[in-house]
């Protein structure tokens, strides 16, 4: 009985795009989900180790292969099963690698006098991916909201009393104010203005770049 790459990979693969549910198209579908799945594992544990986190892994995994399923996959014109490994690895490096470049890209912007406010800010809530999926609008008043981007994007409180023309005791008391009624939050709305406030640095910083 000849094998897959004596026979050729393209019949199979138009089976797997075609009709999912077949006994050989279940079958290289997996072959292939296991070899994504082994390689995201294996390049982030080498190159970004300190990047990408479990949950990160899992999700480029999930992304590759859509992409793959979702007309990726009908761009292959090898013949072998080491051909469309190899096209398969492809594909999931650059999925890996352009991941850890955001991640890369949002650290360095939160390094400057940006950073500095919003980790002030953000230092004793819960990190956003521990309770919120999804960046949606602060729980905040629409002037409390406006008062924090526009401190944030002023880089220091003293910067922003200088500014604005009023004092920094001025601008500490207002912020003191804001910081109580953050805390009187619940955990999960608390969660959602990190979110909302480290998304906020991260685009006002790439705005500015």
């Amino acid at each position: 009985m000849k094998t897959a790459e004596e026979k050729g990979i393209l019949g199979p693969l138009r089976q797997l795009l075609s009709d999912r549910q077949s006994p050989e198209s279940k079958a290289l579908y997996i072959q292939i989900a296991k070899f994504t799945h082994s390689r995201v594992i294996r390049l982030s544990r080498i190159r970004y180790s300190d990047l990408l986190s479990g949950a990160a892994q899992e999700d480029i995994v999930s992304e590759v292969l859509y992409q793959l399923m979702s007309g990726t996959l009908a761009q292959f014109r090898g013949h072998t099963i080491g051909e469309l490994l190899a096209f398969v690895r492809t594909v999931t490096d650059r999925s890996v690698w352009r991941s850890a470049q955001k991640l890369i890209r949002e650290r360095e912007a939160l390094k400057g006098t940006v950073g500095e406010v919003v980790r002030e800010w953000t230092s004793s809530a819960p990190r956003p991916d521990q309770v919120v999926m999804s960046i949606p609008q602060p729980p905040l008043s629409e002037q409390d909201a406006r008062y924090l981007l526009d401190l944030v994007r002023s880089g220091s409180q003293a910067e922003f009393a200088r500014s604005s023309g009023v004092s920094r005791a001025a601008v500490t008391q207002r912020v003191q104010r804001i910081r109580k009624r953050i805390a009187q939050l619940s955990v999960s709305e608390q969660a959602t203005t990190e979110t909302w406030l480290r998304h906020s640095a991260v685009r006002m910083s790439a705005e500015e770049a």
